[in-house]
């Protein structure tokens, strides 16, 4: 990519953020990343967004030039113990850089330091770009109620020195 790509988790505080980096994304975008037309943010769903927690709920955000160029997340699923949610956006101006490869890395290294041994994905099948990195990630993919569902076990936990 030849530019330095800053990772960091997101801080509950950063609402601007979360907000100004939906603002950005084209309509495509939206579509991918939340299954749905959102021409903004409801106001409960910015909440939900910067709700972090840092082990059930961790959002990592991807800078370059001190600009925002993705974020991804995870969300522990109440009913089933050690699996968890992922969703990756990249800004449009930074797709096909690698950015959601790298934020898709650093959120699996912070899940097995949490406990998550699965992270699920459900993805838009006309996402090709997400389905093609997931693809080479190795994870298992199926259709299931209209969308593609993949999951991708995570190695144990680190054994303890």
């Amino acid at each position: 990519m030849g530019e330095q790509v800053r990772v960091r988790p997101l801080r509950r505080e950063e609402r601007t953020l979360v907000t100004q980096f939906f603002d950005g994304l084209s309509a495509q975008s939206r579509q991918r990343r939340f299954l749905q037309a959102l021409p903004r943010l409801p106001e409960a769903l910015v909440r939900f967004l910067v709700e972090v927690d840092g082990c059930r709920h961790v959002a990592l955000v991807a800078e370059v030039g001190g600009e925002t160029a993705g974020i991804a997340r995870f969300v522990a699923l109440p009913d089933q113990t050690g699996t968890a949610e992922v969703a990756v956006t990249v800004a449009d101006r930074f797709q096909g850089r690698g950015i959601g490869g790298l934020l898709l890395d650093a959120l699996g290294r912070v899940a097995v330091g949490v406990g998550v041994d699965m992270l699920v994905y459900l993805v838009d099948p006309t996402n090709r770009p997400m389905l093609r990195l997931l693809r080479r990630l190795g994870v298992e993919l199926r259709y299931r109620d209209g969308l593609v569902e993949g999951r991708q076990p995570l190695p144990g936990q680190p054994a303890a020195a």
